[in-house]
């Protein structure tokens, strides 16, 4: 008698329909009966050839499918596939291609090892991720550390809470629920309960210190440095999401310094964009109730409600490359052999990245670093999403207080990167002078960006 091809599949994980069939001691013909039996059981994708199947796999005991929703620009929601869990840890996605990005072979038969990478950003990570697991972690029956979690824990809270993840996705009908009841709210009172200009001196400080006591429920967004998110109301009416980082309150040299290299991050999204040409998210800086405020507008959020893709360098590393830390020209160039990114794309990470060096950003990791989904006649390609996270974080203060002295030594480029390391020198030179002028920044550190300026500027000129 043939083999079960559920236990089989939960055995080996997915299987041709050869190797299934070759398992189970059985015929083709048997081993579609036996499939058709199994019912639900089975997942099965692809066809001739390329036929696999899989053994379904329960999330917190449910064997049905999770729904997967996108938000487009103008905020209209869109059912844009089906998500089935299989044996033993994968997720295989019935309309691959409705996702929107760049897949190799078995993503487009809608296979995937773990999460799809597009997923990957969602999960609750950093300051108010951190803060989210706190909050959540009995409701969800999930460790207070998200770092801890499994895809599992991630795709059980998503499919719950996960209305304000990163990107453009929804994943299940519970976090699709919450984000249409936000719909609703916002749409019989005609309002985003944005913060006006006149708001931000009382509002922000009133949210940094929530966030400090208990944390923000509502984003997942990643990113180390305390911060929450809100929604602003511009002059003239726009709304605008928002990610807004700040210092601490008292006048300590660590707390002092921290808010320097705040203004810095702002200066130097200025700097880059006008003299390297290079999209930056766009920011400002307030100060209010003893601290200073970054504000820096989501670029994957439009208006109220509209949303876009997004999707982090460390993720799409993860799922095809498998370079991580390596530096960013040098581990993207292999999206470009895949046909994905163009050279243009990895002259600009050329450029971004040797303006992060100029500028001490000694934490350029592959979480700050995305990208964006393109679409062309070719199919489905990537772009750099807008810079962020670029300030000179070697002049941190150590473990969060003591201002160590840092010898700002930058080095002439090989032959090669010549030409985008002179690009990017210039930018780093106005950022350094930018900063050396800024009031906002204290005395001491503003002398730091003067030397610096004037350093950069010799070695630029040989």
């Amino acid at each position: 008698m043939p083999a079960d091809p559920v236990s089989l599949l939960r055995a080996h994980g997915p299987l041709s329909a050869s190797r299934l069939a070759q398992l189970m001691k059985a015929s083709r013909p048997t081993l579609s009966r036996a499939v058709k039996a199994a019912g639900g059981a089975i997942v099965k994708r692809g066809s001739g050839r390329r036929t696999h199947y899989a053994a379904r796999r329960a999330l917190r005991g449910s064997l049905l499918a999770l729904p997967l929703y996108r938000i487009d620009a103008d905020g209209r929601l869109h059912h844009i596939a089906d998500m089935h869990l299989v044996h033993p840890d994968g997720t295989v996605i019935d309309t691959p291609d409705r996702l929107g990005w760049p897949l190799d072979d078995a993503m487009k038969d809608g296979w995937f090892e773990g999460l799809p990478y597009p997923i990957q950003d969602m999960r609750p990570q950093g300051f108010l991720g951190r803060h989210f697991a706190r909050n959540h972690a009995t409701l969800l029956q999930v460790s207070e550390d998200p770092a801890t979690w499994s895809d599992d824990d991630a795709l059980h809270a998503l499919s719950l809470l996960g209305d304000d993840a990163p990107g453009d996705l929804l994943l299940g009908a519970a976090a699709c629920r919450r984000w249409l009841d936000k719909v609703q709210r916002l749409t019989a009172s005609r309002s985003a309960e944005a913060s006006t200009d006149a708001d931000v001196a009382w509002a922000y400080p009133e949210l940094a210190a929530q966030a400090l006591a208990h944390g923000v429920a509502g984003s997942s967004a990643g990113g180390e440095f305390p911060k929450f998110t809100t929604v602003r109301q511009r002059a003239g009416g726009a709304t605008q999401h928002v990610l807004v980082k700040f210092s601490g309150s008292d006048k300590s040299p660590g707390t002092r310094r921290w808010s320097d290299l705040l203004v810095c991050e702002h200066l130097a999204g200025i700097a880059l964009q006008a003299h390297a040409g290079i999209a930056c998210v766009r920011s400002a800086i307030h100060e209010h109730g003893g601290r200073t405020f970054l504000e820096v507008d989501r670029y994957d959020r439009h208006g109220a409600l509209g949303r876009s893709a997004s999707a982090s360098w460390a993720s799409l590393n993860h799922a095809f490359v498998g370079a991580a830390g390596r530096p960013w020209p040098e581990a993207a160039a292999a999206l470009q052999e895949r046909g994905w990114l163009p050279a243009t794309q990895i002259e600009r990470i050329r450029r971004v990245w040797f303006f992060g060096q100029l500028i001490g950003n000694t934490d350029m990791h592959d979480g700050n670093l995305s990208f964006q989904p393109t679409h062309d006649a070719k199919g489905h390609g990537l772009q750099i999403a807008p810079v962020y996270d670029m300030l000179p974080m070697m002049y941190a203060p150590v473990r969060g207080v003591e201002l160590a002295e840092r010898s700002y030594a930058p080095q002439l480029p090989l032959p090669a990167d010549a030409a985008a390391w002179r690009d990017a020198a210039t930018a780093a030179v106005a950022f350094w002078k930018l900063a050396a002028v800024d009031a906002r920044i204290s005395a001491a550190f503003r002398r730091i960006c003067s030397a610096n300026a004037k350093s950069l500027g010799r070695l630029a000129a040989l």
